[in-house]
């Protein structure tokens, strides 16, 4: 129990449980008395506190009271400890065992070996227990310097495997942008790309839309020139019958003269029939030759195909187009010429019936130019005749031989189609234009050849065109060529089956 409640306050010599001006005062009284004053005040501070202490039932609440700061008045403590020291008896006062304070030697400290054995034995124990919790706090210490060092050198180790993982991650993560931004950069050069083609696309189709404007323009231009001077013309012919009919009406007395007139200007209209004939004869014999400029053109244009398939889809519908558009304007224009030209032979005939009635008295010389006109007609009718018999076998044989150039040129085709496959997809366009075109066309034999010489460009020029792949494609070439046949077939007997037309007269 001493080392409960006696050694912690002398231990700490009431340093813990005191004051500063508390244990001034104390200590005062300490250094002006006998040592055993000092075991005295101990003994009166236990005794001052006995309420406390009684309370107490635990060593813990013992050791916590002689280790902390009470509510101890230290005066009444001082007190109760002179009173000790007064009212113990000599036997077993401490006095008798504690030599009185003694000063110390000058310069030097005095040997003191006299300290209390169970102190010392106590100091050596706590020693002992100190130097053993020491041992087995650097055992701890080390085994715990080891554990940290092996957790640090996990860490280490797990962080060096987290950096690495890390530094992987950022490197694919690298890759991945990298990629990212190769794919992003190839796809914009795909869309450059793709945006230049397309201008470059725009660009021809504008050229080539503009080509075919200006052409159409051109064609337009010409046209209205032709119909204005068919226009004047017609004009020109229709203010000189009316001037003759005021004449004829005006001067019937010289109807003679007037008729003899007539006989000339009949002469000179068969002059012109046949100024006519020769111009027409002419003209097939252009396109003969056109045709066969034409035929080597496309020979040239087959060799060359395989250069320009991408322009000839556009060149060949665009011909197309322009040239549709030029046979509905020539047909538009021959309507018009031919309806114009009825209404002028209807005019002509209303006028020569005026001048029949008015002019009775030179029905016998009308009767006479009649007769030579009908004897000349059936001349000219004859010799027209012949001359149409002989020209449809010239054109029979012209269609026999224009069907073996073209079998040749089918032949080449294939040829050209096994090598670059370059047949063209617009044949059915063409085939459909041509067959509208043979709707459109009239009964006259010179129109007849026209449409089949127009028949035959398209088709050579149109027969082959760009290369295209596969079994499909192959088959439809096969089909728009035999359908190229039949028609051919079906137009030479058509030409066989019909009559040269006759020669109207006026």
């Amino acid at each position: 129990m001493v080392l409960v409640y006696a050694w912690p306050l002398l231990e700490t010599l009431f340093s813990e449980v005191l004051t500063r001006d508390e244990w001034l005062m104390l200590f005062d009284n300490v250094f002006s008395n006998h040592p055993s004053f000092l075991l005295m005040v101990v003994v009166a501070y236990a005794m001052s506190a006995r309420g406390p202490l009684m309370q107490c039932i635990e060593l813990d609440d013992f050791k916590y009271f002689y280790h902390h700061r009470n509510a101890v008045d230290i005066k009444h403590v001082v007190k109760e400890a002179y009173r000790l020291m007064e009212s113990t008896p000599k036997d077993i006062h401490p006095e008798k065992t504690l030599e009185d304070f003694k000063p110390l030697t000058v310069g030097q400290y005095p040997v003191f070996n006299k300290y209390p054995k169970f102190i010392v034995d106590y100091q050596v124990q706590e020693r002992e227990r100190i130097r053993h919790e020491e041992m087995e706090y650097m055992r701890q210490k080390h085994l715990s310097l080891e554990m940290q060092k092996e957790t640090q050198k996990r860490q280490q180790e797990e962080e060096a495997w987290y950096r690495q993982q890390q530094l992987l991650l950022e490197a694919e993560d690298k890759r991945r942008k990298l990629i990212q931004d190769e794919e992003v950069k190839l796809v914009d050069q795909r869309k450059r790309l793709y945006a230049m083609n397309r201008e470059v696309k725009l660009k021809e189709l504008q050229l080539l839309d503009a080509a075919r404007r200006k052409f159409l323009h051109f064609q337009k231009q010409q046209r209205e020139s032709e119909l204005k001077r068919l226009d004047d013309e017609v004009q020109r012919k229709a203010l000189q019958r009316d001037q003759e009919t005021e004449t004829a009406m005006e001067e019937a007395e010289i109807r003679n003269l007037e008729l003899q007139l007539q006989k000339k200007m009949f002469e000179q209209d068969l002059f012109r029939e046949f100024a006519t004939s020769s111009h027409h004869l002419r003209t097939e014999q252009d396109m003969h030759r056109k045709q066969s400029e034409l035929e080597e053109r496309i020979q040239e244009k087959l060799r060359d195909a395989e250069r320009e398939r991408q322009m000839e889809i556009r060149k060949t519908l665009q011909d197309g187009l322009a040239k549709s558009s030029q046979q509905n304007i020539e047909a538009w224009a021959s309507n018009e010429y031919e309806s114009r030209r009825r209404l002028q032979d209807l005019e002509r005939e209303t006028m020569s019936l005026q001048l029949a009635k008015r002019n009775a008295e030179n029905r016998s010389l009308e009767k006479e130019v009649q007769d030579l006109m009908t004897k000349v007609q059936d001349r000219k009718d004859t010799e027209t005749e012949v001359a149409h018999m002989e020209l449809y076998e010239q054109k029979q044989d012209a269609a026999e031989s224009g069907q073996r150039r073209l079998r040749l040129l089918e032949e080449e085709g294939y040829v050209a189609h096994e090598h670059g496959k370059s047949l063209t997809q617009d044949a059915l366009y063409n085939l459909n234009n041509n067959s509208s075109r043979l709707g459109n066309t009239t009964l006259n034999s010179t129109k007849q050849s026209d449409m089949y010489q127009t028949l035959q460009t398209t088709t050579n020029s149109s027969g082959f065109s760009l290369e295209r792949s596969g079994r499909a494609f192959d088959e439809k070439e096969i089909a728009l060529l035999n359908e190229v046949r039949n028609l051919r077939q079906r137009l030479a007997l058509e030409n066989r089956s019909k009559r040269p037309p006759a020669v109207p007269c006026e």
